[in-house]
């Protein structure tokens, strides 16, 4: 399993020859239509271990006659999408520093899931597969997230060295990747009791505690 520090973060850069769909939001959110070419998957979340094979579904109801599907990474923070692989059903072609990794698995006419090999810390994330027929298009958006473990970490030079950039490079040094808040928390009711404060991703701390002390927030402080 991959560790996950919450005192630190892993930083990724775009690499050269990455296609980049940038979409800033716009207007009002409106509730999505019914989908008519592709298939509804039955979990929106794929679980998957760092270094093994995962596959990210995607299925058509119909093959229209000129049609194109397109996989892409979503980078909320930026909102922008990360083209990975375009197909029109008979040829494909692969973008991005992802690309050397990405495959359509292609089990019958109709799959046009996506599988990633060697899966990578940075592949953790939301996909999207998205069907473009002439003027009308659809998709479908999938969590591809690794199993892990979070661990507290700090410098041999004692408590609270770090600022958010050491920690990011502390995280590095680790060969990990920063925790959620959403992961520290499922932590915390696992059974995490650490009485220091630690960086996420979210670029907040927090202190993972469990049992009120004296040196650790008061009799009166949980977390």
């Amino acid at each position: 399993m991959r560790p996950l520090l919450f005192l630190a973060l892993m930083c990724f850069s775009a690499l050269p020859g990455t296609l980049t769909i940038y979409q800033r939001p716009t207007g009002t959110p409106t509730t999505p239509e019914p989908l008519r070419y592709l298939l509804e998957p039955t979990s929106q979340t794929v679980l998957t271990q760092r270094g093994a094979t995962a596959t990210l579904p995607c299925m058509l109801r119909v093959l229209p006659a000129n049609y194109k599907v397109r996989w892409s990474k979503v980078v909320p923070a930026e909102h922008m999408e990360v083209v990975l692989l375009i197909t029109n059903g008979a040829h494909h072609k692969t973008y991005g520093p992802l690309g050397s990794r990405v495959r359509l698995r292609r089990s019958h006419r109709y799959d046009a899931s996506l599988t990633i090999s060697d899966v990578a810390l940075e592949d953790e994330g939301r996909y999207r597969c998205q069907l473009v027929d002439g003027l009308e298009d659809e998709s479908i958006s999938l969590v591809l997230q690794l199993d892990g473990i979070v661990f507290p970490y700090q410098t041999s030079k004692g408590r609270y060295k770090f600022t958010y950039f050491d920690a990011q490079k502390a995280c590095r040094d680790q060969d990990a990747q920063l925790a959620t808040y959403r992961q520290l928390y499922q932590a915390w009711t696992e059974g995490l009791d650490w009485c220091n404060a630690g960086w996420v991703m979210e670029g907040t701390v927090h202190y993972p505690i469990i049992n009120s002390r004296g040196p650790c927030g008061g009799k009166e402080f949980l977390i």
